[in-house]
């Protein structure tokens, strides 16, 4: 109510100084949480002779502890400054990661990573729930929120091309300690930033604000399914450039999504998307070459962002005004999962079916697709209205 005041119309821009650096730090805590996912799993069979189906099963289970802190989230950020609450998780997160090399067996260092992916999703909240929110006026949070998401998207891909890079060459002691030094960094911005005081509330302990908000089940279900994708290409994949083909898709999809796709219909974007994953799965399952490993990065790469873009939104205008920080980490939070339920399904299903994960990726995308095509488009059309 008072944004008119604090943001008059003229300096409603949406590159500011604050967002700016929020966004690249968001993209270093996203490479160095996702740079460990490949150098913990390769460590693990390395040290401990791990075998698939036990590392699958642990970082499935990882992936869930993003949502164990969620009912406490509206009391962190409404009691305590929020900067606080980011900057303490983000450095205690750093902090917990430099005890991997010191573990003596494969089970603490999962209780390292449980702790580590909890202090991940605190931290991803007050950030993307929060602050982008506080720093940015009112008629421009949701373009903040897409921008945001965004960075965290391109970090999660350069995390994991990083990982798959360095540790061959690297030791796993300097493997941690560049993971560290990132999230060191994305600290120190947030850290240094001059962030707007907002006066403490008296929140109930438990809630679901700033947590999940229901009635985008939906549309999360898409989401994850999507998110299952990149996370069960990234177990099976151990090429760097792959990966790093993978990014330069979502760079080339991020900025055709500000140009070209922006005169497109929803639904046509949807399909593009779910066409562009499909054809670069299907290139995967099909060939071996590693020219077309490389070429199918591309279209793999365009297809996950311009998808997680489109349901990021979706999201979002399933939202009321005041829930607009409960939307964006229902985003953050049902991605991580599907990631990890992605990441830990490749380990799993490979290690009793080798080499057939290519299929199980492309029928988890046909089948999505159908049921946006039959379902999915027409429901959120009837909702949108309700709500707005």
């Amino acid at each position: 109510m008072y944004d008119g005041f604090f943001y008059p119309y003229g300096q409603t821009k949406l590159w500011t100084r604050n967002l700016m650096w929020l966004a690249v730090s968001n993209f270093l805590l996203y490479a160095s949480f996702y740079m460990m996912l490949p150098v913990l799993s390769s460590y693990m069979v390395q040290q401990w002779q791990t075998d698939g189906v036990t590392i699958g099963w642990m970082w499935a289970a990882a992936g869930m502890t993003v949502f164990l802190p969620g009912m406490l989230n509206a009391y962190l950020v409404d009691t305590f400054r929020r900067q606080n609450v980011c900057g303490w998780a983000m450095l205690l997160f750093a902090a917990v990661g430099l005890m991997y090399p010191y573990v003596a067996g494969a089970g603490v260092l999962m209780c390292i990573r449980l702790m580590q992916t909890m202090l991940f999703a605190t931290a991803t909240m007050a950030t993307g729930s929060t602050l982008v929110i506080d720093v940015t006026a009112s008629p421009r949070r949701t373009e903040a929120g897409v921008v945001f998401a965004w960075m965290g998207r391109l970090g999660m891909a350069a995390g994991v091309a990083l990982g798959i890079y360095v540790y061959p060459y690297w030791s796993f002691l300097y493997a941690v300690y560049a993971a560290t030094a990132l999230a060191v960094a994305a600290w120190s911005i947030v850290w240094l930033l001059q962030i707007p005081f907002r006066a403490p509330l008296r929140p109930p302990l438990l809630s679901l604000d700033r947590f999940l908000l229901p009635r985008t089940f939906l549309p999360g279900c898409h989401l994850m399914g999507t998110a299952f994708v990149f996370g069960a290409l990234a177990a099976h994949s151990y090429n760097e450039w792959f990966h790093a083909c993978i990014l330069a898709g979502l760079v080339v999809a991020w900025l055709l999504s500000r140009r070209v796709f922006v005169r497109m219909s929803v639904r046509q974007v949807v399909e593009l998307g779910y066409a562009a994953l499909l054809g670069g799965l299907l290139l995967l399952f099909l060939s071996r070459a590693l020219a077309t490993h490389y070429l199918a990065g591309l279209p793999v790469g365009m297809g996950i962002g311009l998808l997680a873009a489109h349901f990021f939104a979706a999201i979002i205008g399933l939202t009321a005004h005041c829930e607009r920080g409960t939307g964006n980490n229902t985003y953050q939070l049902l991605w991580e999962a599907g990631a990890a339920i992605g990441f830990g399904f490749e380990y799993v299903w490979t290690s009793l079916l080798p080499g057939s994960v290519y299929a199980a990726c492309v029928a988890v995308v046909a089948a999505a697709l159908l049921l946006y095509e039959f379902y999915t488009h027409a429901w959120y059309r009837r909702h949108i209205h309700r709500i707005h």
